[in-house]
């Protein structure tokens, strides 16, 4: 529904325009079960801390963006909302492109419920409003909810609660509001957990990675969310052992959370790629990091990052069969009767996987790992699990760190090599995994040394090894699945695509098997860039 311009020229004249504030927005969204929202606020945490029971508001919004999508594409929000006789537009960009927890946040009043540009600060905004002009923008959405406004004064912070209840609406399409933002006004963010994970002890509550903007845009224009890749290691040579925790971490967080989305919409197979690889990245840093400091705390991280990759690799391989391996090989056989089949076949197992992994995204165990890793990152928990006399690991050189665990993961790798040509399929996997926590942590520690040109020739070496003896392993793995697909099927096309499938993967393996020799003495014989 178009929410109306107010142009009546006997409306109030507006009162002079306050300056307009640049703010980096903080906070946490918790998902509500519908019927539950307002029960939140007698929690402990909160009714022992809070000023008032709060201040209630209704609200409405209009999202605009242009006919192509241009503030949409460049993660912008643009919207003007009405509470009363009152407007404020609001733009928010994401903070770096792959935190979904921090935005950046200019407001300002404007007379109506027309977007007004001009009165933003451009130039600080960026790049994304190039062109841009009132003119252009045409809603594209709009959201009405009521909200109930509470503020917390905790000792380290002051948080303000918005229970959340309503719609989003783009043309007849529409879904429910119903969540609470814990948003950071001042203080420690380690106080968002505080009271985030204090709220999931009383409610089945889920950790929201989505705006109601991403919700809007999605809803009008009908797009799933995609897999989003890693950003790059920020780890630099400055930073000490303590600041490299905190950073690996977060980076591996960051990478996760942004692939729920993706992940639970179940269209774009990226996602759950990219959430295996943040999972994977994070258990490297966790063992590396376990070496120097010895943490409790980082271990149960890790033992739950491990069981969350496990639950995402069955999705993954029914994805790899029918997304990678089926077309590859079907673009050489002409027999379409034979891949449909196996591609009926399939897709029941990768509905169930996701529909699992949907309920498990639900579950309490998922939604505490995801606080408690963000509560670690924040409070600097480690910290805790190291004896006052020893703190001073925390204070040593990124450099020193970073050639020890580079050198250690190396010399592992050169050693289950040895002997390249006998290893067994077994021995080659095993290599394969201690190749894979070399490349992350190379990839981690790239930037602490001032050869990009050599860490790019290594790691390009290290991939290409990777995947060489990744061939075996997705025979193994494929063979697996075909087993299951065919195992008391009686369609013929399903057993000829199955046949099809095994044997041109057994005639690539033994096409790799020439070459993987020299694959390997390239790498072995190539100079580490840390050196």
């Amino acid at each position: 529904m178009q929410l109306g311009v107010n142009s009546d020229p006997a409306d109030p004249v507006l009162p002079p325009m306050p300056p307009v504030a640049a703010n980096k927005e903080i906070e946490l969204k918790l998902l509500v079960p519908a019927g539950t929202l307002d029960s939140l606020a007698d929690v402990p945490i909160i009714a022992q801390n809070a000023r008032n029971r709060g201040v209630f508001r209704k609200f409405e919004n209009a999202y605009y963006d242009t006919p192509d999508r241009q503030l949409f594409r460049n993660g912008i929000s643009l919207r003007v909302r009405r509470s009363g006789k009152t407007f404020i537009q609001t733009l928010k960009r994401p903070v770096d492109g792959t935190d979904p927890l921090s935005r950046h946040e200019w407001e300002v009043a404007v007379p109506d419920f027309a977007p007004h540009l001009d009165l933003l600060p451009l130039d600080e905004i960026g790049a994304g409003l190039v062109g841009v002009t009132d003119a252009v923008l045409e809603q594209v959405f709009a959201t009405r909810f009521r909200r109930r406004v509470q503020m917390v004064d905790l000792p380290s912070a002051s948080i303000e609660l918005s229970y959340d209840s309503g719609s989003i609406e783009a043309g007849t399409r529409r879904e429910a509001i119903c969540e609470i933002e814990i948003e950071l006004k001042s203080g420690n963010p380690v106080a968002l957990y505080d009271i985030a994970l204090s709220l999931l002890d009383s409610a089945p509550l889920r950790v929201g990675t989505l705006t109601k903007a991403d919700r809007g845009y999605q809803l009008a224009y009908d797009v799933a969310a995609e897999g989003t890749r890693s950003a790059k290691a920020s780890i630099s040579a400055s930073d000490n052992i303590d600041e490299i925790v905190s950073k690996l971490l977060g980076d591996c967080r960051r990478h996760m959370v942004a692939n729920q989305a993706a992940v639970e919409a179940g269209k774009a197979p990226e996602g759950v790629h990219q959430m295996r690889v943040a999972l994977r990245r994070m258990r490297t840093a966790i063992s590396i990091l376990q070496r120097q400091i010895g943490s409790p705390t980082l271990q149960r991280l890790g033992g739950e990052a491990k069981w969350l990759a496990s639950a995402l690799g069955a999705v993954r391989n029914w994805d790899v069969l029918v997304t990678d391996t089926v077309p590859q090989i079907e673009a050489h056989c002409a027999d379409r009767a034979a891949f449909d089949a196996l591609r009926q076949s399939v897709e029941p197992h990768r509905l169930s996987g996701y529909a699992a992994l949907r309920e498990l995204f639900a579950g309490q165990r998922y939604n505490r790992f995801l606080l408690m890793l963000g509560h670690t990152i924040e409070r600097r928990v480690w910290r805790n699990d190291i004896a006052s006399a020893s703190l001073t690991i925390l204070a040593e050189t990124a450099d020193g760190f970073a050639r020890q665990a580079l050198d250690r993961l190396h010399r592992r790798s050169l050693k289950a090599g040895s002997h390249f040509k006998r290893l067994q399929p077994v021995a080659q996997h095993e290599l394969r995994l201690v190749l894979k926590k070399l490349r992350y942590t190379a990839e981690f520690f790239r930037n602490v040394f001032e050869s990009e040109d050599d860490a790019q020739r290594y790691l390009a070496r290290l991939a290409a090894l990777q995947q060489s003896l990744g061939v075996a392993n997705d025979t193994a793995t494929t063979g697996g699945l075909l087993s299951v697909l065919v195992d008391g099927a009686s369609s013929f096309d399903l057993h000829r695509g199955a046949g099809l499938i095994a044997g041109w993967q057994a005639r690539d393996r033994l096409a790799g098997s020439g070459k993987l020799h020299k694959v390997w003495k390239r790498f072995a014989q190539g100079e580490p860039f840390w050196q």
